[in-house]
């Protein structure tokens, strides 16, 4: 079956958008409700990123945005490791991204279906998924970019240091947490922070890989007709 080439060049919009806008209004939703503090999260980190998808009805919309965008990163993962291979990437590395992809996925799957639950289990198991998550998508950002530096060509040198600024963000997030937690500040406000902001930075990474997708034509495909290649008609 034929995939439309926009469908594909989208499909790394749809994996930026969809889960920062699900978070975001499940939010909206819970603060209109008073299940969660009516604040700015990304500044005052008044609650967390899983609080607004806890209780109904935002653990509905919670539900109905993540469980897509555990479909839309699965496949997203899958037509990187496709756009790599036009790069000369095979064997193992390629593996390496498509299995990562993989478990990023289903990560967020678990941790998604167990939010809301108070057992015991299924909060060690909610635990596993958002950290299995994170770091998945961590090393996935990591394999991607250094795959991607063979590819790039002199008007994409622009858009590589921005997937480089961006990953290198979010273990700064984190240290920049624990530097404040250390000079007083509340540690659940500054882990909020950090998880809100995560999502800003994790989205403007699939945002860029659009626009990379873009300037090479990369239609989703892996052949030798297929555009993609470092020497897109774009260079």
């Amino acid at each position: 079956m034929t995939v439309p080439k926009i469908g594909m060049r989208a499909l790394a919009l749809w994996a930026a958008l969809v889960p920062l806008a699900t978070v975001n209004i499940c939010f909206l939703v819970a603060a209109s409700l008073e299940h969660v503090p009516a604040c700015i999260p990304y500044i005052s980190g008044c609650t967390s990123v899983s609080s607004t998808g806890r209780l109904a009805p935002e653990r509905f919309v919670f539900l109905a945005g993540m469980l897509p965008s555990v479909v839309i990163l699965a496949f997203f993962w899958q037509r990187s490791a496709t756009f790599v291979t036009l790069g000369g990437q095979i064997g193992l590395r390629v593996v390496a991204l498509r299995v990562l992809g993989v478990i990023a996925a289903l990560s967020l799957l678990v941790y998604a279906l167990t939010l809301g639950s108070e057992d015991d289990g299924y909060r060690q198991l909610r635990r596993a998924g958002i950290n299995g998550f994170a770091v998945c998508t961590f090393l996935l950002q990591v394999l991607f970019i250094a795959f991607y530096r063979s590819m790039r060509i002199a008007s994409t040198e622009k858009l590589w240091r921005w997937l480089l600024g961006l990953c290198v963000a979010l273990p700064l997030l984190s240290i920049a947490a624990e530097v404040v937690k250390v000079a007083g500040a509340p540690r659940h406000a500054a882990n909020n922070i950090v998880a809100w902001n995560a999502f800003v930075v994790a989205s403007a990474w699939y945002a860029v890989v659009a626009r990379v997708w873009w300037h090479h034509e990369f239609s989703g495909h892996c052949d030798s007709t297929s555009p993609g290649r470092p020497t897109s008609p774009r260079e």
